[in-house]
């Protein structure tokens, strides 16, 4: 079988280089289309179209959220004398002194305290052309991470998905087996209502027949059942194939659903069988509406 992928995910990936560090966090959510919201810092933007490229070729639905980091390297290990800004501190200091008529050095603590004396150490230089192939990478490990944890959600997907396939075949099986005897009780029933009806007076054998060939072709649920064992095969086929089957499924659901309710329209009877029609119809909708709901997950 080949792989199915679940819409929703989360992965983070981190990579360095010359003292950089990019991350990427990727969170992704069901959606009808793939839609894309970037978070990015000002070193990432010129590097966005490229990134979208990536993502947009290596998912097809859902609605992702992509938050980017940049990490400079860290500043120097100390702090830098200007020495001449204590030159200038000096001369300015002298000349104060030689005004006054004063002959006193400055302390050195009040050198140091001076406005530009000591400058922070200064962090390297990084390139601007680091970051967007560093974002590349990162993104592409992250989608990759993403890919891996989405396709093992999909395969636990297509083994639920399978089973409620099981359980609709069978239920669908059940009511094969109970039509004959729908229609076999057909012909009593209308003869008992026509009989309450018109009293002794019943039409004649061939009427009667005619009648309830009538209300057996109103009643017949074999083309529902074929259609529904058509549906069933080609949800079987799609799950088999893997890929993009998540909009497929989601239609054929649809047509389920509205085979399902077609059958138990033309099944109303309180007879015994018609009462085991309804409760069988009952179950099948169950593992239907969950079918429905599992397969929105799928991309």
């Amino acid at each position: 079988m080949a792989e199915l992928y679940s819409m929703t995910g989360f992965a983070q990936a981190q990579r360095t280089q010359q003292g950089c560090a990019v991350t990427m966090a990727l969170r992704t959510v069901n959606h009808r289309f793939l839609d894309l919201r970037w978070q990015l810092p000002p070193e990432l933007e010129p590097a966005l179209a490229d990134l979208e490229k990536q993502v947009r070729a290596a998912l097809v639905r859902g609605h992702v959220d992509i938050r980017g980091r940049c990490d400079a390297p860290a500043a120097g290990a100390g702090p830098r004398l200007d020495t001449a800004a204590v030159e200038a501190y000096l001369a300015a200091w002298n000349e104060l002194q030689q005004r006054l008529g004063r002959s006193e050095p400055p302390a050195i603590a009040e050198v140091l305290r001076a406005p530009g004396v000591l400058a922070a150490g200064s962090a390297t230089p990084v390139a601007p052309e680091i970051w967007p192939a560093l974002a590349r990478a990162t993104l592409e490990a992250a989608l990759a991470d993403l890919r891996r944890m989405r396709a093992a959600e999909g395969a636990a997907l297509a083994a639920d998905l399978t089973a409620r396939l099981d359980a609709m075949d069978a239920a669908r099986a059940a009511l094969a087996d109970l039509r004959l005897e729908l229609e076999a009780g057909l012909r009593e029933r209308l003869e008992l209502r026509m009989r309450d009806i018109l009293g002794a007076a019943l039409p004649s054998p061939d009427r009667l027949l005619q009648e309830a060939a009538l209300q057996a072709d109103r009643s017949d649920i074999s083309e529902e059942l074929t259609r529904l064992g058509a549906h069933i095969a080609q949800a079987r086929a799609l799950l088999a194939s893997g890929g993009e089957a998540g909009k497929k499924l989601d239609f054929l659901s649809q047509e389920l659903n509205r085979e399902v309710n077609t059958l138990l329209s033309k099944t109303t009877s309180a007879s015994p069988a018609g009462l085991q029609v309804s409760e069988i119809g009952i179950g099948l909708k169950a593992d239907l509406e969950k079918f429905r709901e599992q397969v929105q997950n799928l991309e």
